[in-house]
Protein backbone atom coordinates (compact mmCIF):
# COMPACT_ATOMS: atom_id res chain seq x y z
CA UNK A 1 0.00 0.00 0.00
CA UNK A 2 1.30 3.50 -0.87
CA UNK A 3 0.68 6.72 0.90
CA UNK A 4 -0.06 10.16 -0.30
CA UNK A 5 3.85 10.84 0.42
CA UNK A 6 4.45 8.23 -2.67
CA UNK A 7 6.32 5.84 -0.15
CA UNK A 8 5.48 2.28 1.03
CA UNK A 9 2.72 2.09 3.97
CA UNK A 10 1.21 4.62 5.91
CA UNK A 11 4.37 6.42 7.54
CA UNK A 12 4.60 6.56 11.91
CA UNK A 13 2.41 8.01 14.37
CA UNK A 14 -1.22 7.27 15.05
CA UNK A 15 -3.61 5.55 12.93
CA UNK A 16 -4.39 6.49 9.57
CA UNK A 17 -7.86 8.57 9.38
CA UNK A 18 -9.78 6.00 7.27
CA UNK A 19 -12.94 3.76 7.88
CA UNK A 20 -12.37 -0.29 7.63
CA UNK A 21 -16.48 -0.38 7.37
CA UNK A 22 -16.54 2.25 4.80
CA UNK A 23 -17.78 4.97 6.52
CA UNK A 24 -17.16 7.50 9.47
CA UNK A 25 -14.35 8.70 7.26
CA UNK A 26 -13.23 12.25 6.47
CA UNK A 27 -9.89 11.45 4.46
CA UNK A 28 -8.47 7.75 3.29
CA UNK A 29 -4.96 7.47 1.68
CA UNK A 30 -4.18 7.85 -1.89
CA UNK A 31 -3.30 4.70 -3.71
CA UNK A 32 -0.84 5.70 -6.94
CA UNK A 33 -0.70 3.95 -9.91
CA UNK A 34 2.67 1.75 -9.07
CA UNK A 35 0.28 0.54 -6.14
CA UNK A 36 -2.23 -0.70 -8.39
CA UNK A 37 -0.06 -1.79 -10.33
CA UNK A 38 1.16 -4.56 -7.89
CA UNK A 39 -2.41 -4.98 -6.49
CA UNK A 40 -3.39 -6.20 -10.42
CA UNK A 41 -0.15 -8.43 -10.74
CA UNK A 42 -1.42 -10.05 -7.70
CA UNK A 43 -4.71 -11.23 -9.27
CA UNK A 44 -6.22 -14.20 -10.47
CA UNK A 45 -8.06 -14.29 -13.70
CA UNK A 46 -11.76 -13.97 -12.11
CA UNK A 47 -11.09 -11.45 -9.33
CA UNK A 48 -9.09 -9.25 -12.12
CA UNK A 49 -12.10 -9.37 -14.34
CA UNK A 50 -14.33 -8.31 -10.96
CA UNK A 51 -11.84 -5.36 -10.09
CA UNK A 52 -11.35 -3.69 -13.82
CA UNK A 53 -15.70 -3.88 -14.01
CA UNK A 54 -16.16 -2.55 -10.36
CA UNK A 55 -13.07 -0.61 -10.27
CA UNK A 56 -12.83 -2.43 -6.69
CA UNK A 57 -9.15 -3.41 -6.31
CA UNK A 58 -8.35 -5.87 -3.45
CA UNK A 59 -5.65 -4.99 -1.15
CA UNK A 60 -5.11 -7.30 1.17
CA UNK A 61 -7.16 -11.06 0.54
CA UNK A 62 -7.64 -12.31 3.85
CA UNK A 63 -9.51 -15.54 4.95
CA UNK A 64 -12.90 -13.64 6.20
CA UNK A 65 -10.94 -10.16 5.44
CA UNK A 66 -10.72 -8.22 2.15
CA UNK A 67 -9.27 -4.96 1.88
CA UNK A 68 -10.51 -2.44 -1.23
CA UNK A 69 -8.87 0.53 -2.98
CA UNK A 70 -11.77 2.30 -4.70
CA UNK A 71 -11.04 3.94 -7.81
CA UNK A 72 -13.19 6.57 -8.28
CA UNK A 73 -16.35 8.22 -6.93
CA UNK A 74 -18.81 6.02 -8.16
CA UNK A 75 -16.56 2.45 -6.96
CA UNK A 76 -16.30 4.36 -3.69
CA UNK A 77 -20.54 5.02 -3.23
CA UNK A 78 -20.79 1.44 -4.60
CA UNK A 79 -18.28 -0.34 -2.15
CA UNK A 80 -19.94 1.62 0.98
CA UNK A 81 -23.42 0.74 -0.37
CA UNK A 82 -21.94 -2.97 -0.37
CA UNK A 83 -20.06 -2.50 2.92
CA UNK A 84 -17.01 -3.49 1.61
CA UNK A 85 -13.86 -2.50 3.37
CA UNK A 86 -12.19 0.30 1.93
CA UNK A 87 -8.83 1.47 3.07
CA UNK A 88 -7.63 3.98 -0.31
CA UNK A 89 -8.62 5.56 -2.97
CA UNK A 90 -7.66 5.78 -6.49
CA UNK A 91 -8.13 8.11 -10.15
CA UNK A 92 -10.00 6.09 -12.44
CA UNK A 93 -7.85 6.46 -14.83
CA UNK A 94 -4.57 5.56 -12.80
CA UNK A 95 -5.86 2.09 -12.78
CA UNK A 96 -7.06 1.76 -16.60
CA UNK A 97 -3.48 3.01 -16.83
CA UNK A 98 -2.06 0.55 -14.22
CA UNK A 99 -4.32 -2.21 -16.40
CA UNK A 100 -2.52 -1.50 -19.76
CA UNK A 101 0.69 -1.63 -18.29
CA UNK A 102 0.69 -4.82 -16.89
CA UNK A 103 -2.08 -6.90 -18.29
CA UNK A 104 -2.15 -4.86 -21.60
CA UNK A 105 -1.35 -7.59 -23.98
CA UNK A 106 -3.23 -10.03 -22.36
CA UNK A 107 -6.40 -7.80 -22.30
CA UNK A 108 -6.09 -6.57 -25.92
CA UNK A 109 -5.59 -10.63 -26.97
CA UNK A 110 -8.50 -11.56 -25.11
CA UNK A 111 -10.74 -8.84 -26.78
CA UNK A 112 -9.08 -9.58 -30.23
CA UNK A 113 -8.90 -14.25 -30.13
CA UNK A 114 -11.55 -14.48 -27.35
CA UNK A 115 -14.69 -15.61 -29.67
CA UNK A 116 -11.84 -17.26 -31.75
CA UNK A 117 -10.58 -19.43 -28.91
CA UNK A 118 -13.56 -20.22 -27.25
CA UNK A 119 -16.31 -20.67 -29.84
CA UNK A 120 -14.14 -20.92 -33.25
CA UNK A 121 -17.20 -21.68 -35.02
CA UNK A 122 -18.54 -18.43 -34.59
CA UNK A 123 -15.49 -16.97 -35.65
CA UNK A 124 -14.74 -15.23 -38.75
CA UNK A 125 -11.69 -15.40 -38.49
CA UNK A 126 -11.20 -18.14 -40.72
CA UNK A 127 -13.13 -17.16 -43.78
CA UNK A 128 -14.33 -21.10 -45.26
CA UNK A 129 -14.16 -24.56 -43.71
CA UNK A 130 -12.54 -27.37 -46.24
CA UNK A 131 -16.04 -28.45 -46.91
CA UNK A 132 -17.06 -24.93 -47.58
CA UNK A 133 -14.24 -24.56 -50.10
CA UNK A 134 -15.15 -27.92 -51.97
CA UNK A 135 -18.56 -27.10 -52.00
CA UNK A 136 -18.00 -23.48 -53.78
CA UNK A 137 -14.74 -25.29 -55.54
CA UNK A 138 -17.76 -28.31 -56.84
CA UNK A 139 -20.15 -25.50 -57.87
CA UNK A 140 -18.13 -23.51 -60.35
CA UNK A 141 -16.88 -26.09 -62.00
CA UNK A 142 -21.14 -27.16 -62.82
CA UNK A 143 -21.32 -23.60 -63.74
CA UNK A 144 -18.39 -23.93 -65.94
CA UNK A 145 -19.55 -27.23 -67.61
CA UNK A 146 -23.08 -25.95 -67.79
CA UNK A 147 -21.72 -22.78 -69.85
CA UNK A 148 -20.12 -25.17 -72.55
CA UNK A 149 -22.74 -27.73 -72.41
CA UNK A 150 -26.01 -26.02 -72.56
CA UNK A 151 -27.22 -23.91 -75.12
CA UNK A 152 -26.47 -20.02 -74.67
CA UNK A 153 -30.19 -18.80 -73.83
CA UNK A 154 -31.13 -21.62 -71.59
CA UNK A 155 -27.66 -21.27 -69.60
CA UNK A 156 -28.06 -17.71 -69.00
CA UNK A 157 -31.86 -17.79 -67.92
CA UNK A 158 -31.05 -21.02 -65.87
CA UNK A 159 -28.36 -18.90 -63.80
CA UNK A 160 -30.58 -15.74 -64.04
CA UNK A 161 -33.16 -17.99 -62.38
CA UNK A 162 -31.06 -19.30 -59.63
CA UNK A 163 -29.90 -15.37 -59.23
CA UNK A 164 -33.75 -14.97 -58.76
CA UNK A 165 -34.23 -17.56 -55.82
CA UNK A 166 -32.03 -14.86 -53.60
CA UNK A 167 -34.63 -12.02 -54.66
CA UNK A 168 -37.61 -14.01 -53.93
CA UNK A 169 -36.17 -14.65 -50.47
CA UNK A 170 -36.57 -10.70 -49.82
CA UNK A 171 -39.69 -10.77 -51.42
CA UNK A 172 -40.81 -13.53 -49.06
CA UNK A 173 -39.71 -10.97 -46.37
CA UNK A 174 -41.24 -8.12 -47.64
CA UNK A 175 -44.44 -10.20 -47.74
CA UNK A 176 -44.27 -11.26 -43.82
CA UNK A 177 -44.17 -7.43 -43.25
CA UNK A 178 -47.66 -7.22 -44.75
CA UNK A 179 -48.91 -9.92 -42.32
CA UNK A 180 -51.10 -9.42 -39.26
CA UNK A 181 -49.24 -9.28 -36.13
CA UNK A 182 -48.66 -12.67 -34.39
CA UNK A 183 -49.03 -11.21 -30.70
CA UNK A 184 -51.27 -8.31 -29.11
CA UNK A 185 -49.52 -5.29 -28.15
CA UNK A 186 -47.97 -4.78 -24.68
CA UNK A 187 -48.77 -1.31 -23.03
CA UNK A 188 -45.61 0.59 -22.74
CA UNK A 189 -43.92 -1.03 -19.21
CA UNK A 190 -44.43 0.89 -15.81
CA UNK A 191 -41.08 3.57 -15.46
CA UNK A 192 -38.86 2.74 -12.42
CA UNK A 193 -37.56 4.52 -9.78
CA UNK A 194 -34.27 6.19 -9.66
CA UNK A 195 -33.86 4.08 -6.94
CA UNK A 196 -34.60 0.90 -9.28
CA UNK A 197 -32.70 1.48 -11.96
CA UNK A 198 -29.53 -0.72 -12.99
CA UNK A 199 -25.98 1.06 -13.69
CA UNK A 200 -25.67 1.46 -17.74
CA UNK A 201 -22.74 1.03 -19.64
CA UNK A 202 -22.63 3.11 -22.72
CA UNK A 203 -20.30 2.21 -25.15
CA UNK A 204 -18.98 5.08 -27.96
CA UNK A 205 -16.47 3.84 -30.19
CA UNK A 206 -14.76 6.62 -31.86
CA UNK A 207 -12.10 6.93 -34.58
CA UNK A 208 -11.35 10.45 -36.33
CA UNK A 209 -14.16 11.96 -34.96
CA UNK A 210 -13.53 15.43 -34.02
CA UNK A 211 -15.99 16.93 -36.44
CA UNK A 212 -19.01 15.31 -34.68
CA UNK A 213 -17.44 15.65 -31.18
CA UNK A 214 -19.32 18.35 -29.70
CA UNK A 215 -22.21 16.74 -30.86
CA UNK A 216 -21.80 13.62 -29.42
CA UNK A 217 -20.92 15.06 -25.94
CA UNK A 218 -24.26 16.99 -26.15
CA UNK A 219 -26.07 14.45 -26.46
CA UNK A 220 -24.59 11.93 -24.35
CA UNK A 221 -24.57 14.82 -21.65
CA UNK A 222 -28.62 15.12 -22.42
CA UNK A 223 -29.38 11.34 -21.39
CA UNK A 224 -31.90 11.62 -18.45
CA UNK A 225 -30.42 8.93 -16.37
CA UNK A 226 -28.64 9.66 -12.75
CA UNK A 227 -25.27 10.26 -13.55
CA UNK A 228 -23.87 8.07 -10.88
CA UNK A 229 -25.21 5.14 -12.53
CA UNK A 230 -23.96 6.00 -15.90
CA UNK A 231 -21.14 4.29 -17.40
CA UNK A 232 -20.20 5.61 -20.74
CA UNK A 233 -17.23 4.47 -22.23
CA UNK A 234 -15.21 6.75 -25.24
CA UNK A 235 -13.24 4.23 -26.84
CA UNK A 236 -10.53 6.01 -28.83
CA UNK A 237 -7.56 3.79 -30.73
CA UNK A 238 -3.97 4.15 -30.17
CA UNK A 239 -3.00 5.60 -33.09
CA UNK A 240 -5.67 8.25 -33.26
CA UNK A 241 -4.02 11.07 -31.33
CA UNK A 242 -6.35 14.11 -33.02
CA UNK A 243 -8.92 12.97 -31.21
CA UNK A 244 -7.35 11.82 -27.52
CA UNK A 245 -5.82 15.81 -27.83
CA UNK A 246 -9.68 17.07 -28.17
CA UNK A 247 -10.78 15.17 -25.67
CA UNK A 248 -8.40 15.83 -23.29
CA UNK A 249 -9.31 19.23 -24.22
CA UNK A 250 -12.39 19.17 -23.06
CA UNK A 251 -14.04 19.13 -19.35
CA UNK A 252 -16.35 16.30 -19.38
CA UNK A 253 -18.44 15.27 -16.42
CA UNK A 254 -17.17 12.09 -13.94
CA UNK A 255 -19.42 9.13 -15.56
CA UNK A 256 -17.29 9.96 -18.34
CA UNK A 257 -14.27 7.46 -18.82
CA UNK A 258 -12.06 7.65 -21.66
CA UNK A 259 -10.29 4.23 -22.89
CA UNK A 260 -7.49 4.27 -25.56
CA UNK A 261 -7.53 0.92 -27.17
CA UNK A 262 -4.08 -0.35 -27.99
CA UNK A 263 -2.33 -0.52 -31.91
CA UNK A 264 -3.20 -3.89 -33.15
CA UNK A 265 -4.97 -5.82 -35.97
CA UNK A 266 -7.66 -6.19 -37.07
CA UNK A 267 -8.19 -2.71 -36.37
CA UNK A 268 -12.42 -3.11 -36.02
CA UNK A 269 -15.19 -1.46 -33.81
CA UNK A 270 -16.20 -4.57 -32.63
CA UNK A 271 -11.92 -5.17 -31.29
CA UNK A 272 -12.36 -2.21 -29.36
CA UNK A 273 -16.01 -2.73 -27.69
CA UNK A 274 -14.40 -6.06 -27.05
CA UNK A 275 -11.53 -4.53 -24.92
CA UNK A 276 -13.56 -1.65 -23.56
CA UNK A 277 -16.34 -4.58 -22.21
CA UNK A 278 -13.22 -5.93 -19.76
CA UNK A 279 -14.26 -2.62 -17.66
CA UNK A 280 -17.82 -2.19 -18.07
CA UNK A 281 -19.42 -2.24 -14.75
CA UNK A 282 -23.41 -1.88 -16.00
CA UNK A 283 -25.82 -4.57 -16.01
CA UNK A 284 -27.24 -3.18 -18.78
CA UNK A 285 -24.91 -2.06 -21.99
CA UNK A 286 -25.56 -0.05 -24.93
CA UNK A 287 -23.64 1.11 -27.89
CA UNK A 288 -23.52 4.60 -30.12
CA UNK A 289 -21.74 5.73 -33.12
CA UNK A 290 -20.53 9.05 -32.97
CA UNK A 291 -22.60 10.74 -34.66
CA UNK A 292 -25.57 9.50 -32.95
CA UNK A 293 -28.55 11.74 -30.91
CA UNK A 294 -30.61 9.22 -28.85
CA UNK A 295 -33.67 10.43 -27.27
CA UNK A 296 -32.62 11.69 -23.63
CA UNK A 297 -34.87 8.75 -22.32
CA UNK A 298 -33.70 5.66 -24.27
CA UNK A 299 -32.05 4.02 -21.71
CA UNK A 300 -35.41 4.36 -18.80
CA UNK A 301 -36.87 2.83 -21.60
CA UNK A 302 -34.78 0.06 -22.62
CA UNK A 303 -34.02 -0.29 -18.17
CA UNK A 304 -37.94 -0.41 -18.02
CA UNK A 305 -38.85 -3.06 -20.37
CA UNK A 306 -35.45 -5.00 -19.08
CA UNK A 307 -37.16 -5.41 -16.11
CA UNK A 308 -40.72 -6.14 -17.10
CA UNK A 309 -39.34 -9.57 -19.40
CA UNK A 310 -38.13 -12.79 -18.81
CA UNK A 311 -34.58 -13.15 -18.96
CA UNK A 312 -34.87 -14.63 -22.18
CA UNK A 313 -35.12 -11.35 -23.68
CA UNK A 314 -31.34 -10.30 -23.51
CA UNK A 315 -31.30 -7.26 -26.36
CA UNK A 316 -33.50 -4.14 -27.47
CA UNK A 317 -33.00 -2.78 -30.81
CA UNK A 318 -33.74 0.77 -30.52
CA UNK A 319 -35.01 2.55 -34.36
CA UNK A 320 -31.96 4.56 -36.01
CA UNK A 321 -33.48 7.64 -38.26
CA UNK A 322 -31.68 10.87 -39.23
CA UNK A 323 -31.16 13.91 -38.79
CA UNK A 324 -30.72 14.79 -42.19
CA UNK A 325 -33.34 13.49 -44.08
CA UNK A 326 -33.92 15.50 -46.94
CA UNK A 327 -30.16 17.19 -47.38
CA UNK A 328 -30.39 15.37 -51.17
CA UNK A 329 -31.18 11.71 -52.95
CA UNK A 330 -29.13 9.80 -51.34
CA UNK A 331 -29.90 10.70 -47.87
CA UNK A 332 -33.89 10.75 -48.83
CA UNK A 333 -33.25 6.58 -50.65
CA UNK A 334 -31.22 6.02 -46.98
CA UNK A 335 -33.47 7.38 -45.19
CA UNK A 336 -36.64 5.16 -46.92
CA UNK A 337 -34.51 2.28 -46.49
CA UNK A 338 -34.21 2.74 -42.71
CA UNK A 339 -38.06 3.33 -42.31
CA UNK A 340 -38.17 -0.11 -44.12
CA UNK A 341 -35.88 -2.01 -41.69
CA UNK A 342 -35.97 -0.13 -38.62
CA UNK A 343 -39.59 1.16 -38.85
CA UNK A 344 -41.69 -2.30 -40.17
CA UNK A 345 -39.20 -5.14 -40.86
CA UNK A 346 -37.44 -5.68 -37.25
CA UNK A 347 -40.35 -5.24 -35.32
CA UNK A 348 -42.37 -8.14 -37.30
CA UNK A 349 -39.78 -10.28 -36.97
CA UNK A 350 -38.87 -9.60 -33.49
CA UNK A 351 -43.51 -10.16 -33.25
CA UNK A 352 -42.88 -13.68 -34.95
CA UNK A 353 -39.59 -14.40 -32.69
CA UNK A 354 -36.96 -14.43 -35.28
CA UNK A 355 -33.56 -13.35 -35.43
CA UNK A 356 -33.08 -9.98 -35.93
CA UNK A 357 -30.02 -8.74 -37.74
CA UNK A 358 -28.71 -5.72 -35.21
CA UNK A 359 -28.12 -2.23 -36.59
CA UNK A 360 -24.46 -0.81 -35.84
CA UNK A 361 -25.55 1.28 -32.53
CA UNK A 362 -28.43 1.38 -30.09
CA UNK A 363 -28.98 -1.78 -29.61
CA UNK A 364 -29.53 -2.39 -25.55
CA UNK A 365 -28.13 -5.70 -24.12
CA UNK A 366 -27.80 -7.82 -20.96
CA UNK A 367 -24.07 -7.65 -20.30
CA UNK A 368 -23.99 -10.80 -19.13
CA UNK A 369 -25.42 -12.36 -21.14
CA UNK A 370 -23.77 -10.54 -23.90
CA UNK A 371 -20.77 -11.93 -22.07
CA UNK A 372 -21.75 -15.41 -22.51
CA UNK A 373 -22.35 -15.58 -25.82
CA UNK A 374 -18.84 -14.28 -26.90
CA UNK A 375 -19.78 -10.47 -27.08
CA UNK A 376 -18.39 -8.92 -30.80
CA UNK A 377 -16.44 -10.81 -33.18
CA UNK A 378 -13.55 -8.52 -34.44
CA UNK A 379 -13.10 -10.11 -37.57
CA UNK A 380 -16.53 -9.61 -39.04
CA UNK A 381 -17.02 -5.87 -40.23
CA UNK A 382 -20.75 -6.23 -39.80
CA UNK A 383 -19.99 -7.70 -35.95
CA UNK A 384 -24.28 -6.25 -35.82
CA UNK A 385 -25.74 -8.78 -37.65
CA UNK A 386 -23.25 -11.77 -36.55
CA UNK A 387 -24.46 -10.94 -33.10
CA UNK A 388 -28.17 -11.04 -33.08
CA UNK A 389 -27.73 -14.26 -35.26
CA UNK A 390 -25.59 -15.76 -32.50
CA UNK A 391 -28.23 -14.84 -29.74
CA UNK A 392 -30.90 -16.44 -31.42
CA UNK A 393 -29.09 -19.92 -32.11
CA UNK A 394 -28.07 -19.17 -27.88
CA UNK A 395 -32.11 -19.24 -27.22
CA UNK A 396 -32.11 -15.52 -26.51
CA UNK A 397 -34.66 -13.36 -27.90
CA UNK A 398 -34.44 -9.79 -29.49
CA UNK A 399 -36.63 -7.13 -29.69
CA UNK A 400 -37.31 -3.97 -30.63
CA UNK A 401 -37.60 -0.33 -28.20
CA UNK A 402 -39.83 2.20 -28.68
CA UNK A 403 -37.23 4.95 -28.92
CA UNK A 404 -35.19 6.47 -31.87
CA UNK A 405 -31.59 7.68 -32.07
CA UNK A 406 -31.19 9.97 -34.80
CA UNK A 407 -27.71 9.62 -36.90
CA UNK A 408 -26.31 11.52 -39.99
CA UNK A 409 -27.59 9.90 -43.51
CA UNK A 410 -24.94 9.56 -45.67
CA UNK A 411 -24.87 12.39 -48.39
CA UNK A 412 -21.37 11.77 -50.82
CA UNK A 413 -21.66 8.58 -53.18
CA UNK A 414 -17.77 7.34 -52.27
CA UNK A 415 -19.02 7.43 -48.85
CA UNK A 416 -21.87 5.71 -49.27
CA UNK A 417 -20.25 3.11 -51.56
CA UNK A 418 -17.42 2.54 -49.28
CA UNK A 419 -19.74 2.02 -46.20
CA UNK A 420 -22.10 -0.18 -48.05
CA UNK A 421 -19.81 -2.28 -49.21
CA UNK A 422 -18.35 -2.89 -45.83
CA UNK A 423 -22.15 -4.14 -44.85
CA UNK A 424 -22.32 -6.80 -47.51
CA UNK A 425 -18.63 -7.65 -47.02
CA UNK A 426 -19.71 -8.56 -43.47
CA UNK A 427 -23.50 -10.00 -44.83
CA UNK A 428 -21.25 -12.57 -46.48
CA UNK A 429 -18.83 -13.56 -43.89
CA UNK A 430 -21.48 -13.43 -41.92
CA UNK A 431 -23.11 -16.36 -43.55
CA UNK A 432 -20.40 -18.18 -44.79
CA UNK A 433 -19.91 -18.49 -40.39
CA UNK A 434 -23.47 -19.12 -39.46
CA UNK A 435 -23.77 -21.92 -42.39
CA UNK A 436 -20.55 -24.00 -41.39
CA UNK A 437 -23.30 -26.69 -40.01
CA UNK A 438 -26.36 -25.95 -41.77
CA UNK A 439 -27.94 -29.31 -39.91
CA UNK A 440 -26.97 -27.61 -36.84
CA UNK A 441 -28.15 -23.89 -37.50
CA UNK A 442 -31.06 -25.55 -38.63
CA UNK A 443 -32.04 -26.98 -35.40
CA UNK A 444 -30.97 -24.61 -33.16
CA UNK A 445 -33.18 -22.13 -35.39
CA UNK A 446 -35.76 -24.02 -36.71
CA UNK A 447 -37.23 -23.79 -40.17
CA UNK A 448 -38.28 -20.41 -39.99
CA UNK A 449 -35.36 -18.82 -38.10
CA UNK A 450 -32.91 -20.63 -40.49
CA UNK A 451 -35.30 -19.24 -43.79
CA UNK A 452 -34.64 -15.75 -42.25
CA UNK A 453 -30.92 -16.00 -41.36
CA UNK A 454 -30.44 -17.17 -45.31
CA UNK A 455 -32.36 -13.82 -46.61
CA UNK A 456 -30.65 -11.26 -44.48
CA UNK A 457 -27.23 -12.34 -45.16
CA UNK A 458 -26.68 -14.53 -48.37
CA UNK A 459 -30.05 -13.25 -49.67
CA UNK A 460 -29.29 -9.28 -49.29
CA UNK A 461 -25.50 -10.36 -50.56
CA UNK A 462 -26.56 -12.00 -53.53
CA UNK A 463 -29.91 -10.52 -54.79
CA UNK A 464 -27.82 -7.05 -54.87
CA UNK A 465 -24.32 -8.49 -56.42
CA UNK A 466 -26.79 -10.50 -58.84
CA UNK A 467 -29.97 -8.42 -59.28
CA UNK A 468 -28.94 -6.25 -63.00
CA UNK A 469 -27.80 -9.18 -64.34
CA UNK A 470 -30.22 -11.44 -63.76
CA UNK A 471 -32.77 -8.69 -64.66
CA UNK A 472 -30.76 -7.81 -68.03
CA UNK A 473 -30.92 -11.19 -68.71
CA UNK A 474 -34.40 -11.72 -68.57
CA UNK A 475 -35.79 -8.74 -70.66
CA UNK A 476 -32.78 -9.71 -73.21
CA UNK A 477 -34.18 -13.04 -73.49
CA UNK A 478 -38.26 -12.23 -73.66
CA UNK A 479 -37.28 -9.23 -76.13
CA UNK A 480 -35.28 -11.27 -78.42
CA UNK A 481 -38.08 -14.16 -78.44
CA UNK A 482 -36.52 -17.29 -79.40
CA UNK A 483 -38.48 -19.58 -81.33
CA UNK A 484 -41.35 -21.72 -79.92
CA UNK A 485 -40.43 -24.01 -81.90
CA UNK A 486 -37.12 -24.67 -80.93
CA UNK A 487 -36.47 -27.95 -78.57
CA UNK A 488 -36.04 -25.01 -75.20
CA UNK A 489 -37.96 -22.10 -76.95
CA UNK A 490 -40.66 -22.72 -74.68
CA UNK A 491 -39.17 -23.47 -71.54
CA UNK A 492 -37.04 -20.13 -72.19
CA UNK A 493 -39.66 -18.10 -72.50
CA UNK A 494 -41.78 -19.35 -69.49
CA UNK A 495 -38.73 -18.98 -67.00
CA UNK A 496 -37.80 -15.60 -68.63
CA UNK A 497 -41.62 -14.70 -67.45
CA UNK A 498 -41.19 -16.11 -64.14
CA UNK A 499 -37.87 -14.10 -63.71
CA UNK A 500 -40.00 -10.97 -64.47
CA UNK A 501 -42.66 -11.75 -62.84
CA UNK A 502 -40.51 -12.23 -59.38
CA UNK A 503 -38.60 -9.19 -60.32
CA UNK A 504 -41.98 -7.27 -60.79
CA UNK A 505 -42.87 -8.17 -57.17
CA UNK A 506 -39.92 -7.04 -56.05
CA UNK A 507 -40.61 -3.93 -56.88
CA UNK A 508 -44.17 -3.12 -55.89
CA UNK A 509 -43.57 -4.61 -52.22
CA UNK A 510 -40.86 -2.64 -51.91
CA UNK A 511 -42.50 0.42 -53.14
CA UNK A 512 -45.49 -0.11 -50.84
CA UNK A 513 -43.22 -0.93 -47.48
CA UNK A 514 -41.63 2.28 -48.57
CA UNK A 515 -44.44 4.08 -48.47
CA UNK A 516 -45.97 3.21 -45.44
CA UNK A 517 -42.42 3.13 -43.65
CA UNK A 518 -42.38 7.06 -44.65
CA UNK A 519 -45.92 7.80 -43.74
CA UNK A 520 -45.03 6.02 -40.16
CA UNK A 521 -42.23 8.45 -40.19
CA UNK A 522 -44.19 11.44 -41.07
CA UNK A 523 -42.45 12.32 -44.24
CA UNK A 524 -44.72 12.53 -47.27
CA UNK A 525 -44.08 13.98 -50.56
CA UNK A 526 -41.45 11.64 -52.00
CA UNK A 527 -43.05 10.44 -54.63
CA UNK A 528 -39.68 11.17 -56.43
CA UNK A 529 -37.58 9.38 -54.19
CA UNK A 530 -40.46 6.25 -54.49
CA UNK A 531 -39.91 6.67 -58.49
CA UNK A 532 -36.31 6.66 -58.08
CA UNK A 533 -35.36 3.61 -56.17
CA UNK A 534 -34.62 1.14 -58.62
CA UNK A 535 -31.83 3.32 -59.28
CA UNK A 536 -30.88 3.26 -55.94
CA UNK A 537 -31.11 -1.15 -55.73
CA UNK A 538 -28.88 -0.97 -59.00
CA UNK A 539 -26.04 1.05 -57.05
CA UNK A 540 -25.71 -1.05 -54.92
CA UNK A 541 -24.61 -4.00 -57.09
CA UNK A 542 -21.68 -1.70 -57.46
CA UNK A 543 -21.13 -2.11 -53.60
CA UNK A 544 -21.76 -5.62 -53.89
CA UNK A 545 -19.18 -6.56 -56.31
CA UNK A 546 -16.40 -3.94 -54.57
CA UNK A 547 -18.05 -6.02 -50.96
CA UNK A 548 -16.71 -9.31 -52.97
CA UNK A 549 -13.68 -8.31 -54.28
CA UNK A 550 -12.59 -6.96 -50.65
CA UNK A 551 -13.58 -10.52 -49.05
CA UNK A 552 -11.05 -12.24 -51.24
CA UNK A 553 -8.45 -9.22 -51.03
CA UNK A 554 -8.97 -7.64 -47.79
CA UNK A 555 -11.48 -9.49 -45.54
CA UNK A 556 -10.63 -8.08 -42.04
CA UNK A 557 -10.60 -4.27 -43.61
CA UNK A 558 -12.46 -1.34 -42.14
CA UNK A 559 -13.93 0.72 -44.50
CA UNK A 560 -14.54 4.18 -42.46
CA UNK A 561 -17.27 6.24 -42.90
CA UNK A 562 -17.02 10.04 -42.45
CA UNK A 563 -19.34 11.50 -40.31
CA UNK A 564 -19.51 15.12 -39.70
CA UNK A 565 -20.03 15.84 -43.62
CA UNK A 566 -23.97 16.46 -43.68
CA UNK A 567 -24.88 20.21 -43.98
CA UNK A 568 -27.45 19.91 -40.87
CA UNK A 569 -25.93 18.89 -38.17
CA UNK A 570 -28.17 17.97 -34.77
CA UNK A 571 -27.67 20.95 -32.76
CA UNK A 572 -30.04 19.76 -29.83
CA UNK A 573 -31.24 16.53 -28.58
CA UNK A 574 -34.87 15.23 -30.00
CA UNK A 575 -37.41 15.43 -27.42
CA UNK A 576 -38.90 12.06 -25.55
CA UNK A 577 -42.40 11.60 -27.52
CA UNK A 578 -45.46 9.99 -26.68
CA UNK A 579 -45.21 6.27 -25.73
CA UNK A 580 -46.33 4.03 -28.42
CA UNK A 581 -47.54 0.94 -28.14
CA UNK A 582 -45.85 -1.89 -30.57
CA UNK A 583 -45.35 -5.49 -30.78
CA UNK A 584 -42.30 -7.00 -29.41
Amino acid sequence: MYGADGHGGFGEGPEPPFSIAGGGAEVLPRVDRAALCGMLRRLPPEELADALRSKLVPVVSLPGLTLYAACGPAALAEGQRLGLRIVGTADAHDLLAAARGVHGPALLAEATFRLARRMPDYSARRRLTQSQAAVLIGLAVLAAAAAVLLPFELFWLLASLMGGLFFLSIVALRLLCLMPPLQKPVPPPLPLSEEELPCYSVLVPLFRETSVLQQLVRGLGALRYPAEKLDIKLILEEEDILMQRALAAMELPSHFELIVVPAGRPQTKPRALNYALAFCRGTLLTIYDAEDVPEPDQLRKAASRFAMAPPELACLQAELTFFNPDENWFSRQFTAEYAVLFGILLPVLADHRLPLPLGGTSNHFRTDVLRQVGAWDPFNVTEDADLGLRLARHGYQTGTLDSHTLEEANTRPVNWLRQRARWLKGFLATWLVHMRDPARLLRELGPSGFWVAQAVTVGVFASALLHPLCLAATLWIVASQPPLTAPTGLAVLALAGLNLLVFVAGYALGLILTGAGLRRRGLSGWAGTLVTMPLYWLLMSAAAWLALWQFVVAPFHWNKTEHGLSHMQQKRPPRPRQARVSPR
